[in-house]
């Protein structure tokens, strides 16, 4: 097992319970990144399908865990209440490190609604008011909660502070139209004089002078919005496009050192955001860029090119066929002198060296695991090949199928059989499960509880597999997380058929 990093909990044994939910939020997450770097023309959040199976079932999880092993957000999340205001002594925005009574459940219901509230509906989409109204109520929203969050925390330079809560909603796959992001970035560059260090000063250039003295007036107040670009970025906005330059350059480290598909596919989506935030910010903040942030931002726009030829690739040929793609991009530059590959590497390239250089792709960079699979597939059909001609599958297409790929004895399934079935197939959540329960028949539970964790992640909403990890997790002793993990069962049956409801 790998250790949780976004949701903690003082209960001993929470471990396999934890890391479900880890890897569930973090899976929403790399959901609403793929969607919004994807579709970055227009509002489009998750599909329809992934939010009916994934937003009532986390709630389920989370609230159930907060009141039976207190569960708690550990990740420096950064976060938006979108309701229609803030409740008295509550936080508006900001993030989770500081304002730890935000509890994971609001969180998870946030990011929910505020997918379904920004997102553009097919009706809508040849309604440029409708469209434009929405986009106008993000980057207020934005707005709003990045001037609450520079006055409540009352951060010493404001201008990057703000800068920073906006660009990283984005990056973290909670903003659906990432250029809108962008947008609320331009307006504080814009409003960003040599006197607006403070986050008082930051704020009433747009107030008016006068700072809302209620949660409800900083939701409802009018803001001033800035017309007109500027020429020259003061201090403050120059150290904000400093801050937002040195992320983007952060999160391609993170591209080029990935280790797998699903690192590298999170990695990519992350800072193809931040690159759709920094340009629409830059574009629309200043009047001419100055010769050396045109430079960088040409890069930016190369690279944000890659991203969907590479997509393509993957679509054509799978993983092999992207990685010639950057080959051939990395001969052009051999051709113009860049004989020892470095300019290519730090400029260009969105693979990492070890997978450019390897004589064949490995096995990890074939294809998502279980891990991302849902988020990937599901939005992503191009994903659903890789390496084989037949379509990825999420279940068994018949009896016979299933019958063909597991051979089962008088009791106990051929192990081998089902391993060699999630090699190809990783996000078979009955395959999981069948090993859970084989394990769990043969009284190794450690082994059981790690079968477990994919087979839950890929299908929550199934409560026999909840009641066999609160019975693992009670015979180890730890009778907290498995009356947690027991209840969890018993909601999921009762809610059963409304868990996919819209």
């Amino acid at each position: 097992m790998t250790g949780p990093t976004l949701v903690t909990s003082p209960a001993p044994g929470a471990g396999p319970l934890l890391e479900i939910i880890d890897t569930l939020l973090a899976e929403a997450l790399l959901a609403g990144r793929q969607a919004a770097a994807g579709n970055f023309h227009r509002m489009s959040p998750p599909s329809t399908a992934y939010q009916r199976r994934r937003h009532r079932v986390l709630l389920v999880l989370t609230m159930q865990a907060e009141q039976g092993i207190g569960l708690r957000l550990a990740g420096d999340l950064p976060f938006v209440v979108s309701g229609p205001s803030a409740q008295a002594g509550a936080p508006f925005a900001g993030y989770t490190t500081r304002w730890p009574e935000h509890l994971p459940s609001q969180w998870v219901s946030d990011l929910f609604l505020r997918w379904q509230i920004s997102g553009t509906d097919k009706d809508e989409e040849d309604d440029p008011e409708q469209v434009a109204g929405r986009r106008a109520a993000l980057i207020d929203r934005l707005l709003r909660a990045a001037l609450w969050h520079c006055v409540a925390t009352d951060a010493e330079d404001a201008v990057p502070a703000a800068v920073r809560l906006i660009a990283e909603l984005a990056t973290s796959g909670q903003v659906v139209d990432v250029s809108a992001a962008g947008h609320a970035v331009a307006l504080l560059l814009r409003a960003a004089g040599e006197d607006t260090s403070s986050a008082a000063a930051l704020a009433r250039s747009f107030t008016g002078g006068a700072l809302p003295d209620s949660p409800d007036q900083w939701v409802r107040k009018p803001l001033d919005w800035p017309e007109e670009p500027v020429r020259t970025l003061s201090r403050p906005a120059q150290r904000a496009v400093n801050w937002l330059l040195t992320c983007v350059h952060g999160r391609l480290d993170e591209v080029r050192a990935a280790t797998d598909f699903d690192s590298w596919s999170t990695a990519l989506a992350a800072v193809t955001c931040a690159e759709i935030a920094c340009l629409s910010g830059l574009r629309h903040a200043v009047v001419r860029l100055p010769l050396g942030l045109k430079s960088v931002c040409a890069q930016f726009e190369e690279l944000h090119a890659d991203f969907p030829t590479l997509w393509v690739s993957l679509e054509i040929a799978g993983m092999g066929e992207a990685v010639r793609y950057t080959r051939d991009l990395e001969e052009g530059f051999r051709q113009r002198g860049d004989t020892t590959g470095s300019r290519f590497a730090r400029e260009r390239a969105l693979l990492p060296d070890s997978l450019r250089n390897a004589p064949q792709v490995p096995a990890v960079w074939l294809r998502p695991s279980w891990r991302t699979a849902t988020a990937l597939v599901d939005p992503w059909p191009m994903l659903r090949r890789v390496d084989d001609p037949a379509a990825y599958k999420t279940t068994p297409g018949t009896d016979k199928e299933l019958g063909a790929h597991i051979a089962q004895g008088p009791r106990t399934p051929d192990l081998r059989t089902v391993d060699s079935l999630l090699g190809r197939y990783p996000w078979l959540d009955f395959a999981h499960g069948l090993r859970a329960e084989t394990f769990a028949s043969q009284g190794d539970i450690e082994s059981a509880l790690t079968a477990l964790i994919p087979a839950l992640v890929l299908a929550p909403e199934q409560a026999g597999g909840w009641n066999l990890l609160g019975s693992l997790l009670h015979r180890q002793g730890h009778t907290a997380v498995a009356g947690t993990a027991l209840r969890i069962g018993q909601t999921v049956e009762r809610m059963r058929d409304r868990l996919h409801e819209a």
